[in-house]
């Protein structure tokens, strides 16, 4: 496990990110030869495959080289010491934290700021990553606080980048991602803090809270502005709850405390039963709804069904019995055992 690093190490690549100059003082930071540096920016190579979503279709997965993926390793450590000095407090989904932190920001909380609220308001933003362009990234790393020279600021979106966007498989898009999302946070936590609700934004899930009626105005406002920066919003996913239905924030429950939706739970252990029962391939065609299964799905597949059971011991804690139960369940097949996920 990575040690956290502290306050004043995460100051300090802050500092040193601001203070470069030129192309070449970026690959001195990277600690990257100049001529390795421009060649792997420059023939920038990514592998691109489909994973198949639960509810079906594909999601589409570009993974760097691994030269650029160390390059671009590298650079995220910056970015995220960077992003952690300036960051808006409503953000909270792919945040460094360092030891001294008390409370880090997490799915969990960011799930704990909208307890026990008469209203939770949820938006999704469409296509996330690939809605944020190239020319947008220069465009950024060019501005205010960077004012990047064109050269530098060519370079960094070049390592950052891929068919004129931010990639889905990059190191670096998570982070780039939220710089580019400082301005609408800002935006929108003014409009929440007008309004008397609650703000919080982890990557691409925003959302409100509020103990009096969100009103069809403010949701507007909230629309204009999310519109505005860029973004488009995902009306498939967009809903607002009350007290009296379930609550959920980044799929888990806020009603009264937080908890993991009782279906989750159960999809979960029905999927390691359906394991047991008929085998891991079979098992796999059912959930993704397709009969090309390979080697790279399945470990894919046992990966997800991990990080369910691992979000569950998140949430209600690792000393759970629910937690407890599906862990060793998962220990108990052959299929984790051989693939040495669990």
């Amino acid at each position: 496990m990575k040690r956290k690093p502290n306050h004043k190490t995460i100051t300090k690549q802050a500092i040193e990110f601001m203070h470069i100059k030129s192309a070449y003082e970026l690959s001195r930071l990277l600690s990257c030869e100049f001529k390795s540096f421009r060649i792997i920016i420059a023939g920038a190579n990514y592998r691109e495959f489909n994973i198949p979503k639960t509810k079906g279709g594909y999601r589409t997965i570009e993974a760097p080289s691994e030269y650029l993926m160390e390059l671009q390793t590298r650079l995220n450590k910056y970015l995220q010491a960077l992003y952690c000095k300036i960051k808006p407090e409503a953000s909270y989904g792919f945040v460094l934290s360092y030891k001294e932190e008390k409370n880090p920001m997490t799915i969990i909380t960011n799930a704990e700021k909208h307890l026990n609220k008469e209203f939770v308001l949820n938006i999704d933003l469409k296509d996330f990553f690939h809605s944020i362009s190239a020319t947008r990234v220069k465009k950024f790393f060019s501005s205010s606080p960077f004012n990047f020279n064109e050269e530098l600021a060519t370079c960094i979106t070049l390592i950052g980048c891929y068919n004129k966007r931010l990639p889905m498989g990059a190191p670096t898009s998570p982070v780039i991602s939220n710089l580019i999302c400082i301005a609408m946070d800002n935006q929108l936590m003014k409009l929440a803090a007008e309004n008397k609700f609650i703000y919080t934004r982890y990557a691409d899930d925003i959302t409100f809270s509020a103990n009096e009626k969100i009103t069809e105005e403010v949701i507007n406002n909230v629309k204009e502005i999310i519109m505005n920066n860029g973004f488009v919003l995902n009306e498939k996913k967009y809903r607002l709850q009350s007290k009296y239905r379930q609550q959920t924030v980044t799929g888990i429950k806020v009603n009264t405390k937080t908890n993991v939706d009782r279906r989750y739970v159960r999809n979960v252990r029905a999927t390691l039963h359906d394991i047991k029962l008929n085998g891991l391939e079979k098992a796999a065609m059912k959930h993704y709804k397709t009969i090309l299964i390979d080697e790279k799905l399945l470990n894919t597949f046992i990966k997800s069904i991990d990080g369910k059971i691992n979000f569950i011991g998140q949430v209600k804690g690792r000393e759970d019995n629910v937690y407890i139960r599906l862990k060793v369940m998962a220990r108990e097949l052959e299929a984790f055992e051989r693939k040495a996920i669990v």
